[in-house]
């Protein structure tokens, strides 16, 4: 486990604000996970307890190098703890880039 990096901040400062969460990302462990190098983090698990996918917390999308959508979910176990930051770019080829904070953006099915 280690922390987040600094390019990853602010993507996960904008999902806790999205998601109303009073955390500082930069308190947290993570870990990469095993999805072709899309970027996919998970969370320290914090309880000790054997734990699964709970709800979605937030969701947000952003433009690779690339040119491919990313899009990025900030999900809970099933207790309501911090779970992954699931992300999925459509191509699914490896993430070129985490976004600066002026390029995250809602995800366009989502904006009302």
């Amino acid at each position: 486990m280690r922390p987040p990096t600094e390019s990853e901040l602010p993507i996960l400062e904008y999902l806790f604000a999205m998601a109303g969460l009073n955390q500082d990302p930069q308190d947290l462990r993570i870990e990469p996970m095993s999805d072709g190098k899309m970027g996919s983090l998970l969370f320290e698990n914090l309880n000790g307890v054997d734990r699964r996918l709970g709800e979605t917390a937030a969701e947000c999308c952003f433009e690779d190098a690339d040119g491919a959508l990313v899009t990025v979910t900030l999900n809970l176990d099933q207790h309501g703890a911090l779970f992954e930051l699931d992300i999925w770019k459509v191509d699914f080829s490896k993430l070129q880039r985490w976004p600066l904070k002026n390029e995250i953006r809602t995800l366009p099915w989502k904006q009302s």
